[in-house]
């Protein structure tokens, strides 16, 4: 969802932004890149210790998470070619999943924020997942749900870690680079395209 439907990478890195300001200190994109894709407790766990942050993980959680909605919920464009895709996959009879690290709660306030609500058969978010990405867990789930077998399943990610949890689950895995937040091409993976317009539709002819 995060950099691959919409360009949201932006509010996540400026939340987390907003949090640390609080305690005069910053974190550029570039450092920050290793974060995406992340689950949020270890995120923060791993932030703190490299910003030196004097509070509990369970306070800066709960300063950031009022923080962090109002930045989801603000409009932002579906990426170039994200929406067509979607509805020509759904017009082929193309079973769709979501798999994403972020919460569903999230994923409620991104999706209409991008005019992308309703268009996915299932989700995958990480409140439903033990261990979510860079874990094959996410894409495994996805896959049951969908009823269809990870081998048979294309999988397109930007960031490492979802790009690593897609691989390790089996999948025919697209790596999307259209922001700026995208990993660099990464071992394994069927294809790099730098828009969903490039998006080889011949993998899911029906």
């Amino acid at each position: 969802m995060d950099g691959t439907l919409t360009d949201s990478e932006p509010a996540f890195h400026a939340a987390v932004n907003d949090i640390l300001a609080r305690y005069g200190k910053h974190v550029p994109i570039e450092e920050y890149g290793r974060f995406i894709g992340m689950e949020t407790p270890p995120m923060w766990t791993q932030m703190m210790a490299l910003q030196d942050l004097p509070a509990t993980l369970e306070e800066i959680l709960t300063a950031y998470e009022p923080v962090l909605m109002e930045r989801l919920r603000q409009p932002r464009p579906a990426l170039p070619g994200a929406r067509e895709l979607v509805v020509e996959l759904r017009e082929r009879g193309v079973p769709i999943a979501l798999c994403t690290a972020s919460y569903k709660r999230w994923v409620d306030a991104i999706l209409p924020s991008a005019g992308l609500d309703g268009l996915f058969d299932v989700l995958s978010t990480c409140d439903m997942v033990t261990r979510t990405k860079p874990l094959p867990e996410p894409y495994l789930l996805a896959a049951e749900m969908l009823g269809v077998p990870p081998a048979e399943c294309v999988a397109i990610e930007d960031s490492t870690n979802g790009l690593t949890s897609a691989l390790s689950a089996g999948m025919h895995v697209i790596q999307l680079r259209a922001t700026a937040t995208a990993a660099a091409p990464m071992a394994g993976v069927a294809r790099v395209i730098e828009s969903l317009r490039e998006f080889p539709l011949e993998l899911v002819v029906q």
